[in-house]
């Protein structure tokens, strides 16, 4: 199972950590990276998952739809929308677009990089 970390942190915790972990790693120590997708407030969260992209999310998750066009016939909105939508969770390292093996069209399918998302606080 994979699963997606998204890490509320203000910016200057994320920095300090950002710096402390390159001071450790320019002496030569084993460092763990630092995995997740970092934001500042829960309203940036908000910003970028919305209702209907964690819905979309999920379709893509769960029903694995071989095109945009079918996941927008699928979740009742048009294609335009669902495509600006798609955009931002690729953005977000939620989905990726791919293309099927042997396809002899231009449309690409959508996967789900996470089978699930953890929330943190820090």
């Amino acid at each position: 199972m994979k699963i997606k970390k998204i890490i509320i942190k203000s910016r200057q915790e994320f920095d300090h950590e950002s710096i402390e972990f390159a001071k450790r790693l320019d002496k030569g120590e084993k460092v763990k990276a630092l995995k997740g997708h970092f934001f500042e407030s829960l309203e940036a969260v908000r910003n970028v998952l919305t209702e209907k992209r964690l819905e979309h999310w999920r379709v893509i998750r769960d029903r694995k739809p071989h095109s945009i066009t079918e996941l927008a016939r699928w979740v009742n909105r048009d294609f335009k929308s669902v495509h600006e939508d798609i955009s931002i969770l690729i953005e977000a390292d939620l989905v990726e677009l791919r293309s099927p093996k042997g396809a002899k069209t231009r449309a690409r399918k959508p996967f789900s990089i996470a089978d699930q998302l953890i929330f943190k606080v820090a």
